[in-house]
């Protein structure tokens, strides 16, 4: 929810107008999958009798002006219909501060609100040429007080930080989502980043991969740019297109400005409505890949989208590619990003590549151009992964239990690990290890205690190979156009199939 929610644009208010029952609204739509993500902007009004404002002024916790005075300036509660005001801004920089904004989003969290989005938080200031605070105003700076020519950068991360630990204050359990617009190194401990309001245009869509994956390097793993561009409105095709790229985006979301046209998936007729659908359903089908990847980065720290040379640094051709990319280590994106494409020019490195929607096998170490339309985008499979997969689920409740998808593709001798865990909280997961080695693949035995509802496993193996056997018995297994099917039940222990 965008800042339309709230009473004259103030935080951690509610139109009530147009949202009379807040909580009641939120456990409805939590009951049919969704979950409630509500915008704070770091400007409280200026407003006796209004909670952030009383109790800000009263723990003395917003930034001041030089001669110790607040600083008050113009931001959206300026904009309001009804009595329009100033705002102050709270001055992150101090540990009481934070503690007080944190503990600001109990009303949220005890109406159901799942997660917070942090925008404005540069912070962007109306009516200046600098589109910001005076770098001469006065921070706390954990008590040793300093210029916010100093504390300018951090500003957004250090909201980031007390809006994380305010809600791991207030929900213990459950895994914080912040998404912020602003932050700075190590800001990828508190939330995940966009980049701000773009515009619908096809250089901005091709713009979008080299960004990302500049956060992506510089220690941000979860971001994402607004798909379909922010300023003005998409073509259908440019939508469609953007759409398919932002599958791989790791955070993946479809974002407008407030009174353009209708931009959603299904805005733009029926042939465009089942494309885009298509691409969301691609998605998520790969969430069990797409969770594990992230699951990866969040413990080594090497980023889910990535450039192609940080996965071959010894290939110079790879140096200045930024639009195609990684996601993971195995699967390679080349978003189209020309209007009216009929072919893309894609660099496979050296090795064994396969088309992931025909199965195609390319070898690489060379440029290639791919025929492109309009139903999808080049996507090509390293030889020697394992991509898990799943049916189509509604939201991502639904997935525990569903039959995972794994799709082998063997070179020589490989290994690849699956990661889940319940989808929230801090409670148990478990690792599962696949590997390959000529005609064998195993299955490794759990590594945690988590253990998913009753489900089979449908191994997908590119293999001249028509039948097999688990653990010596043979299989329920199926061969066609090269790819042999077998279906196990998850039985969570050690397995070993035979390929024969």
């Amino acid at each position: 929810l965008d800042i339309h929610y709230q009473d004259n644009y103030k935080p951690f208010t509610w139109d009530h107008e147009r949202f009379p029952d807040p909580a009641r609204m939120i456990s409805d739509l939590r009951k049919e999958g969704f979950r409630i993500v509500t915008i704070v902007d770091p400007h409280p009004k200026v407003e006796k009798g209004y909670v952030p404002y009383d109790s800000g002024l009263a723990g003395d916790d917003f930034v001041k002006n030089p001669d110790g005075t607040i600083y008050e300036a113009p931001v959206w509660p300026s904009q309001a219909e009804k009595n329009p005001g100033p705002s102050v801004f709270p001055d992150f920089s101090k540990p009481a501060a934070r503690a007080w904004w944190g503990n600001l989003y109990s009303d949220f969290v005890n109406a159901g609100v799942a997660g917070i989005w942090n925008d404005m938080n540069e912070p962007a200031i109306f009516d200046v040429p600098s589109g910001t605070m005076p770098l001469n105003n006065r921070h706390d700076n954990e008590g040793q007080p300093t210029g916010h020519d100093e504390i300018h950068n951090v500003y957004g991360m250090l909201m980031s930080r007390s809006t994380y630990e305010g809600l791991r204050k207030l929900r213990p359990n459950e895994r914080p989502f912040i998404l912020s617009r602003a932050s700075f190194a190590g800001g990828q401990r508190y939330s995940a980043l966009w980049p701000g309001d773009n515009t619908s245009n096809w250089a901005h869509l091709r713009q979008s991969i080299p960004t990302l994956l500049g956060l992506s390097l510089s220690g941000f793993p979860f971001v994402g740019s607004d798909i379909g561009g922010f300023n003005e409105a998409p073509t259908a095709e440019l939508f469609t297109r953007w759409l398919q790229a932002g599958v791989f985006y790791p955070f993946m979301r479809v974002h407008t400005m407030f009174g353009s046209p209708d931009q959603e998936p299904w805005s733009y007729g029926p042939k465009f409505e089942a494309l885009n659908r298509r691409a969301i359903e691609l998605r998520y089908e790969l969430l069990p890949y797409i969770y594990s990847v992230m699951r990866e980065a969040s413990e080594s720290g090497v980023p889910a989208m990535r450039p192609l040379m940080l996965e071959y640094p010894q290939d110079e051709r790879t140096y200045n590619i930024d639009d195609e990319f990684f996601f993971g280590s195995d699967l390679l994106v080349a978003p189209v990003l020309l209007e009216a494409a009929a072919q893309r020019s894609v660099y496979l490195p050296a090795g064994d590549w396969y088309d992931f929607w025909s199965g195609e096998h390319f070898t690489g170490g060379k440029w290639i151009n791919f025929p492109v339309a309009i139903a999808s985008i080049p996507i090509f499979v390293r030889g020697g992964a394992f991509i898990f997969a799943q049916p189509v689920v509604q939201y991502t409740d639904q997935m525990p239990g569903q039959p995972l998808r794994v799709m082998v593709y063997p070179n020589g001798t490989s290994e690849r690990r699956l990661y889940e865990d319940a989808g929230d909280g801090y409670g148990p997961s478990v690792l599962r290890r696949f590997s390959i080695s000529g005609q064998t693949i195993e299955i490794g035995a759990p590594e945690g205690t988590y253990r998913p509802p009753a489900r089979s496993i449908l191994i997908a193996v590119r293999t001249n190979a028509t039948n097999a056997t688990v653990n010596g018995t043979p299989a329920e297994a199926s061969a066609k156009d090269g790819v042999l099917t077998i279906k196990i039940p998850d039985r969570f222990e050690r397995t070993v199939i035979g390929l024969r």
